[in-house]
């Protein structure tokens, strides 16, 4: 029996946010465009803009890219654990303490089989530390590409079950980083079912909106507001 794969983000997230904000906002246009660049540069993976009110639009971006590299390491973590280096740290610190607190110290064998466990617990404890650091890092590093891309909301999209949230303190991090960013997370797994794991916290633009932070402004304008937007031009 073949091995089932987790579901593509792509290939779900854009129409269930599409539908998203047509129930939660009242609205029955919103326009999607892909793979769109802000006017510095910055790529992200979906940009939804819409008409919420005769004068207002509200824009929110999607970024997807980076659901392999995080979610192998949730699922890694999840799986594994941390790495198991952390004992083979603690068994060499040990070994080599023990020996030379024996050997070249002068002490008993006892007080330096004391002291190789301690330097080998402290070791070992901060190899932890140190490796669990390292990884929420590399993820906080990935997240950190939604700054660049400024929106009303942002989601970042992952390939990955929502059961793997489950009992996973790597995981719980990511959402505490999504909590104090603002950031909603959306997710699909293998069977097809798309989860919103956390809402966004909406943003207000200081001027205008942020829409104007985009390259293809012009063209999103003329698609929301058609005849008001020409006659303005």
């Amino acid at each position: 029996m073949p091995v089932q794969r987790e579901s593509d983000i792509n290939d779900f997230a854009y129409d269930y946010l599409r539908k998203h904000y047509i129930t939660h906002l009242g609205v029955k246009n919103v326009q999607v465009n892909r793979a769109e660049k802000t006017k510095r540069g910055h790529t992200l993976d979906g940009l939804f803009s819409l008409r919420i009110t005769p004068d207002k639009l509200f824009v929110a971006s999607l970024h997807t890219n980076s659901s392999k590299q995080i979610t192998s390491i949730l699922l890694k973590y999840k799986k594994n654990g941390l790495s198991k280096l952390r004992y083979v740290t603690a068994l060499s610190l040990f070994i080599t303490i023990s020996l030379i607190t024996w050997k070249f110290a002068g002490a008993t064998l006892v007080l330096a089989i004391l002291t190789g466990l301690g330097m080998a617990t402290t070791g070992f404890v901060l190899h932890t530390v140190l490796d669990k650091q390292n990884r929420f890092r590399k993820i906080s590093n990935l997240v950190d590409a939604l700054k660049l891309t400024p929106a009303n909301e942002q989601w970042l999209g992952l390939s990955i079950s929502s059961l793997a949230f489950r009992n996973n303190s790597l995981a719980n991090k990511l959402l505490e980083l999504c909590e104090r960013r603002g950031i909603g997370l959306i997710t699909v797994g293998k069977r097809v079912k798309v989860v919103i794991i956390k809402e966004p916290r909406p943003q207000t633009c200081q001027q205008g909106d942020f829409l104007t932070h985009y390259e293809a402004e012009q063209q999103i304008r003329k698609a929301l507001l058609g005849d008001s937007y020409l006659r303005v031009a």
